[in-house]
This record gives structure tokens, sequence and C-alpha cells, in this order.
């Protein structure tokens, strides 16, 4: 028997031929995916296993490729090469889906403010707060971020908000955040903030038309919500009035 032979080198061969047949993942299980990922960092072991103990690990397919790089290597078999190639998917597939929708220069409504931003927020693990800063016929001038972290009204940076409209000349925005919980209905922080921002901006006549939330493949509008449309003119008494019969 040849010793220098890769016992696994068959059952790669197979996973590889039945992918170039298919040329796509739809029939593979999550694992199998995940193991096929494995065969090009890790030329000489039992990926079918380590993919197994990935998934136990981090409890499902998509939570091994959010955890960071140190938590990739405290799984057995997993070192530095292979933690950056799982951590890079994402990443790669974020650039790829901003690429595939085309950055429009424009925002002509909701629907293309939510592509726009869904591309910008894909694979994001920590909730951050940004802003797109438009003219009067929705030109993207800039899209900047402005919070990171949990969004809090009491931390948002007002200086940094009228410095990046000033400097672009912009007279409408949309701010944007995500939530990486998949929920995407507004907190009363969520509502406090835009308000607080709303105001803001109107002091140098910019109008702040939406506040989209981005929660996976989920969206909140608060231009299309009735009860939080006032927030968007900065007020949000109503919204107090209505929490407080609830």
């Amino acid at each position: 028997m040849d010793k220098t032979k890769n016992p696994h080198d068959g059952h790669r061969t197979r996973v590889r031929k039945k992918f170039l047949q298919e040329a796509n993942l739809k029939s593979y299980a999550d694992h199998n995916i995940l193991e096929m990922l494995l065969f090009y960092s890790i030329p000489r072991a039992d990926t079918n296993e380590l993919a197994h103990r990935l998934i136990k690990t981090f409890g499902s397919f998509s939570a091994v490729f959010d955890a960071d790089i140190p938590q990739l290597m405290s799984v057995e078999g997993i070192g530095e090469s292979t933690a950056v190639l799982i951590k890079m998917i994402p990443s790669v597939m974020q650039r790829y889906y901003e690429d595939k929708v085309s950055n429009p220069s424009k925002i002509t409504g909701t629907d293309s403010a939510v592509t726009f931003l869904k591309a910008k927020f894909f694979s994001e693990t920590v909730e951050s707060l940004h802003i797109i800063c438009m003219n009067n016929d929705g030109k993207i001038l800039k899209f900047t971020q402005i919070d990171a972290g949990s969004i809090d009204s009491l931390e948002i940076d007002s200086r940094l908000i009228l410095q990046e409209m000033l400097l672009c000349k912009a007279s409408t925005a949309i701010i944007a955040h995500n939530h990486p919980s998949g929920i995407c209905a507004p907190s009363f922080s969520d509502v406090s903030t835009t308000t607080r921002i709303a105001s803001l901006l109107k002091s140098i006549n910019v109008t702040l038309i939406d506040h989209i939330i981005i929660a996976g493949n989920e969206f909140f509008s608060f231009s299309s919500n009735e009860k939080l449309k006032y927030c968007l003119n900065g007020n949000n008494d109503n919204y107090r009035t209505n929490s407080e019969e609830r």
C-alpha cells in the first residue's frame, strides 16, 4: 500500500465530480458544502468529520462563517490558514453581492434604497448606523458610517453627521442600520434616534426622507409606516402616547 496516498482522495474526487456535474450546491447538505471548502486548506485529513465538528460547535452552518478567527482556531483541527479561508467567505460574498446589484448612483424610492443597503449590510454581525447623503434628485453623494455597536441616541455624533452633510452639500438623507438579530422591528431607541437626527438635519435645511432597518432579507421603513412617519419630521410625541396607551 502506498503510504503517501491520501485515504480520502476517492471521496474528495466524488464530491468534486458531483459539483462539476451539477454546477451548484443545491443538493449538498450543509456539512458537505463546508467539507468541500475545507479541501482547499486541509489536504490530508477527514474534512467531513471536521465540518460536522464546526457546525456542532457554533450551532449552524451560517454561524460557522460568523465566528471570528480566534473562535474558529479554538476548534480542534482548525489552523490559522483554514480559519482565514472560512472567514473570507462572507466578505467575498459581500463584495460579490455589491458588484452584482451594481450600486446605484441614485435612490428612486424605498425599493432601490433597500437593494443598496442589503448589499452594504450583507454578512455584518455588528450593529452599525450609516447615512446616505443625497441631493434633491436622490443622487447618492456619500454613504458613510456614523456609529457602531448598539444604537443609542445619546451616543450619536451630531458633529460628524453635520460635517458629512455640509461637506457633500446634501439636501436629503436616509439613515440606515442593521439588526443582526434578524428582527427588523424598531426599538424605542431607534425611534428616538430617528427623531433626534431628523431635527438635527432640519437645522441645516436637510430633509430626512427615511430610516431603514435591515435584518437579513427583511427590512423596516419608517416612511412606509403611518405611525412612525412623523419621526422623520423630528416629532415622536405621538409614538410616546401610543406606547403609553399600550
